[in-house]
């Protein structure tokens, strides 16, 4: 039986789509991982699920559960953590189970406190909870949650921001819950290592889309072990594996990096392969497989979502010629660009080829309308000098005539 499932479910926030026909299921007693980048619409996923947002169209069946009376009586069995745990930091453990118990009308003070105790609390230490590590606050925010005695708990991020003390709590305490109480458990991370070690069943998001749901089963099979190859020229590479290997037999990933997956092929044959068809290999080494790796693949490289192998084939290999031509392009352009001015220099220069003796002439002419508007300045500044008789000597025969008046 399946306890949560959605059907074509789609969000949109002011036109923005956040959800685009997401149809997960989540069966009866596992461990839901929720895989996605920030932004990816996990939030948004479970907050659609707990009816905390509207969903704009698409279908959502908890236990079997679609009526909206139905899905309101569903919803109350499950108990759920989403972004910060609901704690007052000025009181005790036992006080914070108090106060949501009584809201909720379940409060069975000797239940709190074995609800306390199977997350590992003591529920009679008076310790207030400000003074609480980051893992013993997730503890007591799941023991919140479990005060309904739900049958599926849904958690955002559990282990966000926890130390690996802390993470390694909540795990252990999440597989407890699973096999001793038989929870279904829906966890949203983008921790994958840490996910990859409590979930047997992922739904992997990627850009409001449901990129793929996996079983344990599949994951094991996608994370075999392969050869991880980094080239230099990665479309003579790719030339290279497609004569020499089955289309399932490699993959593409990320900054020039080629996974091949068929072992029987092993490491120096490879690097042989790639040195005759004069590939440089910069790196190359057996990988046992990883589950990050290959949910990065699957969410569609470290972009997000961008098409990864059509610009290998259009541009790798070809970057003189891109080179070439941009660079043409950005002469061209620095041509149309060009200031008038520079033309008209260019004319101005061409003219003075041709005609050589105009440069001259016009200098002539300068000089010569500077001779014809210089003299009366130079007539009276002489004034001021009496005594340079060599230098003025229309002044000495004014001076004789005047003697001989005398």
């Amino acid at each position: 039986m399946n306890a949560l499932e959605t059907k074509n479910l789609t969000k949109s926030y002011r036109g923005k789509v956040v959800l685009d026909g997401v149809s997960v299921c989540v069966r009866e007693g596992e461990i839901y991982g929720l895989v996605g980048r920030n932004g990816s619409g996990k939030t948004t996923l479970i907050r659609s699920i707990l009816g905390l947002a509207s969903p704009d169209s698409g279908e959502i069946r908890i236990n079997g559960a679609v009526s909206r009376k139905a899905l309101e009586y569903e919803r109350k069995k499950i108990g759920s953590i989403i972004d910060s745990p609901a704690i007052a930091l000025h009181m005790s453990a036992l006080d914070n189970m108090k106060s949501i118990a009584l809201a909720s009308g379940h409060c069975d003070v000797k239940k709190l406190k074995t609800l306390l105790e199977r997350v590992g609390l003591n529920p009679d230490d008076p310790m207030k909870a400000k003074n609480f590590s980051l893992g013993m606050k997730q503890r007591l925010a799941i023991a919140i949650a479990l005060i309904g005695d739900p049958r599926i708990l849904i958690l955002d991020e559990p282990v966000n921001g926890l130390d690996p003390a802390g993470i390694f709590e909540v795990r252990e305490l999440l597989q407890r819950l699973n096999h001793t109480e038989h929870l279904t458990i829906l966890i949203s991370s983008h921790l994958l290592s840490e996910l990859g070690k409590v979930a047997n069943s992922y739904g992997i998001l990627e850009g409001g889309k449901l990129v793929k749901e996996l079983r344990s089963s599949d994951l094991d099979e996608l994370c075999k072990p392969y050869i991880k190859v980094v080239v230099g020229d990665l479309k003579t590479a790719l030339r290279v594996v497609v004569e020499n290997y089955k289309p399932h037999e490699f993959e593409i990933l990320p900054y020039n990096t080629l996974a091949l997956y068929d072992l029987s092929k092993d490491i120096p044959f490879v690097a042989t392969m790639f040195a005759n068809a004069n590939v440089p290999v910069l790196n190359i080494y057996k990988c046992d497989g990883d589950l990050e790796s290959t949910f990065i693949a699957l969410m569609g490289g470290l972009h997000g979502g961008e098409d990864q192998d059509a610009p290998v084939f259009e541009e790798l290999g070809d970057a003189d010629a891109t080179k070439s031509l941009n660079t043409t392009k950005n002469e061209s352009d620095a041509d149309v660009a060009r200031p008038a001015e520079d033309d008209e220099k260019t004319g101005s220069e061409q003219s003075e080829a041709e005609n050589p003796t105009s440069k001259q002439n016009i200098a002539d002419t300068s000089e010569s309308e500077r001779d014809i508007a210089t003299p009366t300045s130079q007539n009276k500044a002489p004034a001021n000098k009496q005594n340079d008789g060599d230098a003025f000597p229309a002044e000495d025969g004014a001076q004789k005539e005047a003697e001989n008046e005398k």
